[in-house]
């Protein structure tokens, strides 16, 4: 097997950070202030590609994450967007997309183009790094996904932004901060680990991963997929995918042992999206068109469950026990409950610690290939609906199965948000466009 872990620097140049402090601190002027009753530390860590099923407490083959696990509270979520453009933003405002602004400015194809990418959050929309910050918070940003960031440029004091790194350089660079702040902070910090390309980590938690040609790219993308060369291949990337899920998670659980005032931190684990392995790939082909001519793998395409259920844990003490799917937008409200925070700012998602709002239906949107979909998940009832052709397909959420009820479908239609508001335009520098490229990202 061909696959070196690379260990690449920070890919923010001097100049890039300064005009990202500059255009913090111009903001800063404008942050409503928000009165909190504590002022605990605050991190979210997102695993960046981690599907919802592959987490060990679900009740998967592998015990891949025994520290997840272990936490005091695990709610499956609806990513609010199926690739980290748009769905971070969602994270860190409590907003969909079609508030927040990280989207495009219509429901046409898209293909991703590096030289014209969707808008970043909207000016008049504050993040939760803002939001603390004007109550006197330190914050820190460090991603090794560059479409992590672009969207969110000067919303936090720091920035960092790695390229092609592992788990453990990441979270080091965390922990030099953390530790060496002394005052409330927040940190954001997005895990690539199971993002193209993927590496082989030093430690086999489980089998041993086959030696297979470019194991850590995605083949078999479109065509026939029945071969036996396809079925090694299929077995060993899942084999290699849960290995990393297991890494990363002994990277969580080792970093939190290091972190000063942890007991005094509320702690946010979860994803942006998650990764499709083919489940879906001869529906994509028959309902949906993914600009590149892909079907079944990755992410970004389609708002099928592989890719847009994900986990939320954290040690928040309190939050019920429920099987009903929340929102990632449900994170920032869930973080300024436990703050007990008084603001007069209206979020799309609600608490966790709110029992009255599991079960609402919940969104999903702005797809990076091909004409945008939104879906409207209800239980496991799930609508997929694609505006540019004003037509949608109802599946059950568990099985896949293609169902047939219009009063049902008319009635999650009425979810539906037919208007965005779009964000103000980003810039993205060749130095990423090449970093983004890497990453599987058109150019």
């Amino acid at each position: 097997m061909t696959i070196v872990k690379q260990f690449a620097k920070r890919s923010l140049t001097t100049f890039q950070r300064l005009r990202n402090r500059i255009a913090y601190e111009s903001r800063c002027r404008k942050v409503p202030a928000v009165n909190l009753g504590q002022h605990q530390h605050v991190l979210i860590i997102t695993v960046d590609c981690l599907r919802n099923d592959r987490i060990s407490r679900t009740g998967y083959q592998r015990k891949t994450t025994p520290f997840l696990d272990s936490m005091n509270s695990f709610t499956p979520a609806i990513a609010a967007a199926p690739w980290t453009f748009s769905s971070v933003p969602s994270i860190l405002t409590g907003l969909y997309p079609h508030h927040h602004g990280a989207t495009y400015t219509d429901d046409s194809s898209r293909n991703q183009d590096l030289t014209n990418p969707p808008n970043g959050v909207r000016d008049d929309v504050y993040t939760v790094a803002e939001l603390l910050g004007a109550s006197g918070y330190e914050t820190k940003f460090i991603t090794s996904i560059g479409t992590a960031a672009v969207p969110i440029q000067g919303r936090f004091k720091f920035m960092e932004q790695y390229h092609d790194v592992d788990a453990e350089t990441m979270l080091s660079e965390l922990q030099q901060w953390w530790n060496s702040e002394a005052g409330p902070k927040f940190g954001y910090v997005q895990l690539g680990d199971l993002h193209e390309p993927l590496h082989e980590p030093e430690q086999m938690y489980f089998d041993e991963v086959p030696d297979i040609e470019e194991i850590d790219r995605w083949r078999f993308t479109s065509g026939d997929t029945q071969s036996e060369e396809f079925e090694d291949y299929r077995s060993a990337r899942g084999l290699l995918y849960d290995t990393l899920v297991r890494y990363v998670d002994e990277q969580i659980k080792q970093t939190l042992k290091e972190l000063i005032d942890i007991e005094e931190t509320v702690v946010i684990v979860t994803s942006d999206h998650g990764e499709e392995f083919w489940e879906y790939k001869s529906f994509e082909e028959e309902y949906f068109e993914d600009s590149r001519g892909l079907s079944g793998v990755g992410h970004g395409h389609a708002l099928v469950p592989p890719v847009i259920e994900v986990p939320i844990a954290t040690n928040i003490e309190g939050i019920p026990t429920s099987e009903s799917r929340r929102s990632l937008t449900d994170i920032v409200p869930t973080i300024f409950r436990e703050l007990e925070a008084d603001l007069s700012i209206n979020f799309d998602g609600h608490p966790l610690q709110d029992r009255s709002a599991a079960g609402k239906p919940v969104l999903s949107e702005e797809i990076a290939y091909g004409p945008n979909q939104i879906s409207v998940t209800d239980d496991d009832d799930h609508l997929i609906y694609i505006p540019m052709d004003d037509r949608s397909v109802l599946i059950d959420f568990e099985s896949g199965e293609v169902t047939t009820d219009p009063e049902l479908e008319q009635q999650l239609l009425e979810y539906i948000p037919r208007e965005r508001e779009t964000g103000t335009s980003v810039d993205i520098s060749s130095d990423t466009q090449e970093q983004l490229s890497d990453l599987g990202y058109t150019e």
